[in-house]
C-alpha cells in the first residue's frame, strides 16, 4: 500500500511513518511511530547542546579559536552521525526527550548519508563566520527558519530533515 500522505509503503492500515490511516483492509499496528512535537525537538537539541558544550570549550582552549571551533564542529558531527545511525536513532538529548530520528519513507534507522546531510546544515550554524556580519546575519536567519519550520510543516520536519529525507518520531 502507498501512503498518499507521506509517500511511504506499508501493509498496515496505519502508516508506520506518518500515522495516517488508509481505507485498505489490514491489521492495526500498535507500534506506529508518532511524529515528535516541536517542544520535544527543542528539548532534545538543548540537551545535546549542553552535552557538547564542555568538549567544545576544551577544544577551543587547547587549539585556539579557529582550529578549536573546527575541531568542535567535527566532534559534533561525529556525535550526531554516530548516534543517529544506530538502530535506536537517538542522541543523549533524543533519549531524554523520548524522540528518535528515522528515514521519512521507510521509518527505518537513518543511513550514514542521511545523518551527514542532516548535520551539514546544522554544522553551518556552528562554524566561525569571521568578520562578515552579513554572513553571520544570513546564517542566523537560516538557523531560525530551520528551527521554526516544524511549526508549519505537515510532517513536523525541519529544513535539514527535508533535505536528508528524515523525520523525528516519539520513542
Amino acid at each position: 500500500m502507498f501512503c498518499a500522505n507521506c509517500g511511504s509503503t506499508s501493509d498496515d492500515v496505519v502508516c508506520r511513518v506518518c500515522g495516517a490511516t488508509s481505507s485498505a483492509v489490514g491489521t492495526f499496528d500498535t507500534v506506529t511511530p508518532v511524529l515528535a512535537g516541536w517542544w520535544s525537538r527543542v528539548w532534545a537539541t538543548l540537551i545535546d547542546s549542553v552535552v557538547l558544550l564542555a568538549p567544545t570549550l576544551l577544544l577551543v582552549v587547547m587549539l585556539g579559536n579557529t582550529f578549536g571551533e573546527i575541531a568542535a564542529a567535527a566532534a559534533q558531527a561525529f556525535y550526531l552521525v554516530t548516534l543517529q545511525t544506530r538502530p535506536e536513532g537517538q542522541t543523549l538529548g533524543n533519549r531524554i526527550a523520548q524522540t528518535r530520528v528515522r528515514d521519512a519513507l521507510t521509518g527505518h534507522p537513518v543511513s550514514n548519508r542521511q545523518a551527514v546531510i542532516r548535520w551539514v546544515l546544522i554544522g553551518v550554524y556552528t562554524l566561525p563566520h569571521g568578520a562578515a556580519s552579513w554572513l553571520a546575519a544570513a546564517v542566523g536567519v537560516l538557523a531560525l527558519i530551520d528551527c521554526l519550520f516544524p511549526l508549519w510543516s505537515p510532517r513536523k520536519q525541519t529544513l535539514h530533515d527535508r533535505l536528508a529525507g528524515t523525520i523525528v518520531v516519539r520513542a
